[in-house]
């Protein structure tokens, strides 16, 4: 940027290590049951904070560093963030220390619910296979009422894993069965205080809470998009991206299960094994035909397939079905190649910085119910920076490289023009 010397390079000192005690290997059931094995350490201070816990990732990984319960192990804070076991000090292993094993250490059964557990061919994480596993169950409607997903105001983890433990809910589509007298006499762990003692008193969830979380039900059941629908849905595989990819191609959530552009995107080979030149749209009709782009792969089409064939999704769909519920895309333009109507800002790129008058997530999803897409970076291939107050680096950058820089009057007279 023009506040930093071109002529200068500038190095990154190595994080600081530290070694310390892997007391025990304890197991987190994710919302797609993936288990995921996690180091519980002896605390030890590293980069200004105290980490007493650390991912292992998965089997694979554990193998690869030989990773086993009573080992002196070295961590340290991947980007300065993210605690991480670097290696093990074999020399410091105790004598006998058998090598860890997931499945086995689990007795194969998942650690939430006793469920069966499972390593799909090809996957590298295992898997708990029972769709009423509530750790699942408890991440699913977390993420379900995230602001990303449906947007569920007053439904956060805690209120989830209360909802599970008594029973009101078992699935996301549960929530849209409560009644408001249910939710209103829920109740919650106690509060702490501000010095972060517990209070002695349960807490209701209360009746001004339970009628604000109707209202964001019966405004996810009227008004939210397929695009967010699929995303709260937590398939594997279908993020953001693709699930606004998803929304453009089809009109309603119904369309899915039988898509056939899904099913012909399914049979394409890994677009991660391809070379770009045989990537290119035009080695594959389908994808030239309806110009999908690549945030929705043959990986992301067989996941959604396969959730959709699978007890589990056809359980979704016919709870849906049973609730009147099809949600129906924001962005429908199957074939851009022939759609009369133009979006105002197809084919262009935004990216979005500083404070502005609404969450960036609003102006994303207008900028992308209009065609266009946000990435996170400035690059030649940016159009356009919207610009709130403090734009920082971005700003800076985009007016090195010529690239116009708009604020919100602007985009919107972009809209209406």
């Amino acid at each position: 940027t023009s506040r930093a010397p071109r002529w200068a390079s500038a190095f990154k000192y190595p994080p600081e290590q530290k070694e310390t005690l892997l007391k025990d290997i304890t197991i987190q059931v994710g919302r797609t049951g993936v288990l995921t094995p996690v180091a519980e350490l002896e605390p030890v201070f590293v980069s200004g904070t105290t980490v007493s816990r650390a991912t292992l990732h998965n089997q694979e990984e554990i193998e690869r560093k030989d990773v086993r319960i009573g080992d002196t192990v070295i961590v340290e804070k991947a980007g300065e963030i993210i605690p991480s076991v670097v290696s093990v000090v074999v020399s410091k292993r105790p004598e006998n220390t058998p090598p860890f094993h997931l499945p086995t250490a689990l007795n194969h059964k998942c650690p939430s619910c006793d469920g069966p557990i499972e390593k799909p061919d090809g996957f590298v994480a295992w898997r708990c296979v029972n769709f009423e596993c509530p750790a699942q169950a408890v991440t699913s409607i977390t993420h379900f009422a995230g602001r990303k997903a449906l947007d569920l105001d007053g439904l956060g983890e805690s209120v989830a894993i209360k909802l599970v433990e008594t029973k009101l809910a078992a699935s996301p589509l549960d929530l849209f069965s409560l009644s408001l007298d249910k939710l209103a006499n829920l109740l919650l762990d106690p509060a702490k205080s501000s010095d972060g003692l517990t209070k002695s008193k349960e807490r209701r969830f209360g009746e001004k809470r339970a009628n604000t979380l109707i209202k964001s039900l019966v405004k996810a059941r009227e008004e939210m998009p397929l695009s967010r629908w699929l995303f709260a849905m937590g398939i594997s595989q279908i993020g953001e991206s693709a699930a606004r990819e998803l929304s453009r191609l089809h009109e309603k959530l119904g369309d899915l299960p039988e898509s056939e552009i899904v099913a012909d995107l399914s049979d394409l080979p890994d677009f991660s094994e391809l070379s770009k030149s045989k990537r290119k749209k035009e080695n594959h009709p389908r994808l030239k035909q309806y110009q999908i782009d690549d945030n929705l792969g043959p990986v992301a089409a067989q996941h959604l397939l396969t959730f959709f064939r699978s007890k589990a999704g056809k359980t979704v769909l016919a709870k849906l079905r049973e609730l009147g519920i099809d949600p129906k895309s924001d962005n429908f333009a199957p074939n851009p190649a022939t759609t009369t109507k133009e979006l105002r800002f197809t084919g262009k790129t935004f990216v979005i910085t500083g404070t502005l008058s609404a969450p960036r997530q609003e102006f994303k999803e207008l900028i992308e119910g209009n065609g266009g897409k946000v990435s996170g970076s400035i690059s030649s291939k940016t159009n356009f920076l919207l610009s709130g107050e403090g734009g920082g680096s971005k700003r800076t950058k985009a007016e090195s490289l010529g690239i116009p820089v708009i604020d919100e009057i602007e985009i919107n007279k972009m809209l209406k023009s």
